[in-house]
């Protein structure tokens, strides 16, 4: 029997966890992850809203992973060796294979601003959206570095929350325009909603230096707070370069249209910790993970089989859907942009399918 090894409980790790449930075929499986529970990132604003319990936006591993007759270790990665094709853990463990995938997610960039990593919150790995929440809602001075969509949708419900309890609304500091790949009608809209409610904005300050009360700016200015999330996009783990696999010129593990390693085809990776060679461009998003879900799971069997594998193909557009607070949502489809109530309400739906196919009841 083939011996499986999955490391990271991400979106497509998820997917194939729930079909080896339904398939119950004769799988030597195992699940290494750094924390039991798996935290749906889609819904990070709505719970920091209020608007989720901890339990609507989270999955228990070790319970999916019973139910599918999957193996689960508790840790991290440390290294891959290709050629042995083993893992180590950081724990000292050290996993064999014969086939294996990674499903990892990114880590947090910038990070390396003197002074942030030493002050700076930040939700990456997810398994600190708790901790990050709290202390968000209860500071006096709140701020968020970066104005993508994570930097924004979170301010944004965060301060939806605040103005209910008569708080400061949370301060957004970005060195480019918001939604910097959006559409210019989609960052002019994103740009008077955050206006309209009255959250300070600070646009082409790039942060040089984080204090314990101030942040620093390249042009001099000092911004007082006393919390300060770091959201300034993703950066890729050391765990490729460290262990010596083929990575592209930010880091990211370097894999195929299959999603597989050409020099080592018994890896496979998914998600935001890879970049697909055929498609450089690829957004690191949530979205797209779920979509190489079905190809990865079928690749993987289809190689321990020794059949030939299927190739994932993008969308050229993909929906996106902003929560901006008091359940009104930013549609963003292609040259569609649309502020409503009707955007929150799908995007509540979506989320709910998704946490509904991985919750085991039982």
């Amino acid at each position: 029997m083939k011996k499986l090894l999955l490391i990271g409980a991400g979106h497509a790790h998820l997917y194939i966890m729930r079909k080896l449930k339904e398939e119950k075929g004769e799988h030597d499986v195992t699940i290494i992850s750094p924390s039991e529970y798996q935290y749906y990132s889609g819904m990070f604003s709505g719970y920091l809203e209020g608007l989720y319990n901890k339990e609507d936006m989270r999955i228990h591993i070790p319970t999916l992973a019973k139910a599918a007759g999957i193996h689960f270790t508790e840790g991290a990665a440390l290294s891959i060796d290709a050629k042995a094709k083993v893992v180590l853990t950081e724990k000292g463990d050290i996993l064999s294979y014969d086939v294996l995938s990674v499903d990892i997610g990114s880590l947090t960039a910038g990070i390396d601003v003197p002074g942030a990593r030493k002050h700076a919150l930040r939700i990456k790995p997810n398994y600190r959206i708790e901790e990050v929440a709290r202390a968000m809602q209860e500071a006096k001075n709140p701020v968020v570095v970066g104005g993508g969509a994570a930097g924004v949708e979170m301010a944004l419900s965060l301060s939806a929350r605040r103005k209910l309890e008569d708080k400061k609304p949370v301060s957004i500091i970005s060195h480019s325009p918001l939604l910097e790949n959006a559409s210019a009608k989609a960052q002019e809209e994103i740009k008077q909603i955050i206006q309209d409610k009255n959250l300070p904005l600070y646009l082409k300050e790039k942060v040089a230096n984080v204090t314990s009360s101030h942040i620093i700016t390249s042009t001099g200015s000092q911004i007082a707070y006393d919390e300060v999330l770091w959201l300034t996009g993703p950066k890729a783990p050391g765990l490729f370069q460290t262990s010596q696999l083929p990575v592209d010129q930010e880091g990211y593990l370097l894999v195929e249209d299959t999603l597989q390693v050409k020099e080592y085809p018994a890896i496979f990776a998914a998600g935001d910790c890879a970049s697909i060679r055929q498609y450089p461009g690829l957004p690191k998003a949530g979205v797209v993970a779920v979509r190489q879900s079905e190809i990865l799971w079928e690749n993987i069997k289809g190689f321990m089989k020794e059949a030939n594998g299927r190739r994932f193909q993008p969308k050229n557009t993909y929906l996106s859907i902003l929560s901006t607070g008091q359940k009104k949502g930013l549609l963003i489809y292609g040259r569609i942009v649309l502020h409503h109530p009707l955007s929150w309400k799908l995007k509540n739906r979506i989320d709910q399918k998704f946490m509904n196919t991985y919750k085991v009841n039982g």
